[in-house]
């Protein structure tokens, strides 16, 4: 944690006091330089308390729009002069790099609150790819050439002419990199430069954007939770067991066409599949079928950033495939009956024999 001047400190107790003492404070002292920074205000609200929980709102496909929400404003000239400064440009302490060490956190936590609060039933190791979607380099520095920023960027010679943008990647000093840079820093300047707005406004800017690139996901992620308050809704019938509420695919699928003999398993299936969105590979996985005369019956495939998930929608496409689901169920029904005849029969030896018998039918 980075430490500050004893008189910063000093003025953030007077402001967490109360909002009725931070009204009285003289003017000029909400604008009153330090020594190598920016105004008082804005070096006192880099520590000011980080947004609650509540302060993120739910995504609502509904509410997404494809048009560029407004910029806000930077209230400081100072503060946005920096914004825009690459460091090789700047005289020390006048660049955009505090700027977008502050905006960057922010901007992570921003991402996270948002996708907690969004996607209530995905697993971590998804979220965390959804906020890489978000806070990545060539997200930001997209956004940042959609309002046209580039244009008051004051950059190194080297940087001027036809430079093409690169991958962005942290460790990668090229153009897109320092755009995304910039990005972080206006958002941090947001935040830094009003103290009682700031970070409302840079909060409900970023959501909006944000809302626009993850669109697709966040449609997904409704359509799974309606579908899962339909099942909820209803009575299954107990000779379908595919049709019992609150199971995932895979238990679904075992309860469908599993049976004491019967083998289902998933395997990975090569391939070199990469998502389009985040780079990532991509994970194919088939699952099979052994029994009820089928031997390594493939009933289903499907790709995920995932394994797990990856096994789930290959169970999934399974289950979609009602018809052949009916033979099985219908194999498994008389497998049952037969077993239950066999048990209740008072012949021990005749009870052996159908219980082979139905031992057989399992595999036939």
């Amino acid at each position: 944690m980075l430490k500050r001047p004893a008189s910063s400190l000093d003025a953030g107790e007077v402001l967490s006091q109360s909002d009725q003492a931070s009204s009285k404070r003289p003017r000029h002292e909400e604008t009153e330089p330090l020594e190598d920074g920016p105004s008082r205000a804005a070096q006192v609200d880099e520590f000011d308390s980080m947004p609650a929980l509540a302060d993120f709102i739910p995504w609502k496909s509904s509410e997404i729009t494809e048009k560029l929400p407004p910029l806000p404003r930077i209230l400081d000239p100072e503060l946005e002069k920096m914004v825009f400064t690459h460091p090789g440009v700047a005289r020390q302490g006048e660049s955009y790099e505090r700027l977008e060490w502050l905006g960057d956190a922010y901007i992570e936590l921003a991402a996270t609150g948002l996708i907690f609060k969004t996607f209530l039933k995905t697993p971590a190791g998804r979220c965390s790819q959804l906020r890489e979607m978000l806070v990545r380099n060539i997200t930001l520095a997209g956004y940042f050439r959609r309002y046209n920023m580039q244009s008051k960027a004051i950059l190194p010679p080297e940087f001027l002419g036809n430079r093409e943008l690169g991958r962005g990647r942290s460790n990668d000093k090229d153009l897109c990199k320092t755009q995304a840079d910039m990005f972080e820093a206006y958002f941090g300047a947001v935040i830094a430069s009003d103290p009682r707005h700031g970070k409302k406004n840079a909060l409900t800017w970023i959501r909006a954007l944000w809302g626009q690139t993850i669109k697709d996901e966040i449609m997904g992620c409704e359509r799974e939770h309606a579908a899962s308050a339909k099942a909820n809704g209803q009575k299954p019938e107990p000779s379908s067991p595919s049709a019992i509420p609150n199971l995932n695919p895979k238990d679904k699928l075992r309860a469908t066409v599993g049976a004491k003999g019967i083998q289902i398993q998933y395997r990975d299936i090569p391939g070199n599949k990469k998502d389009k969105k985040l780079g990532l590979p991509l994970y194919t996985v088939g699952v099979y079928l052994d029994g009820w005369g089928e031997t390594q019956k493939l009933l289903g495939t499907g790709t995920a950033l995932q394994k797990k998930e990856a096994g789930h929608k290959a169970a999934a496409q399974a289950l979609e495939n009602k018809k052949l689901m009916k033979v099985y169920e219908a194999k498994k029904k008389a497998f049952n009956d037969a077993l239950a005849a066999a048990q209740e029969s008072e012949a021990p030896a005749e009870a052996a024999k159908d219980g082979q018998a139905v031992t057989d039918l399992a595999f036939d």
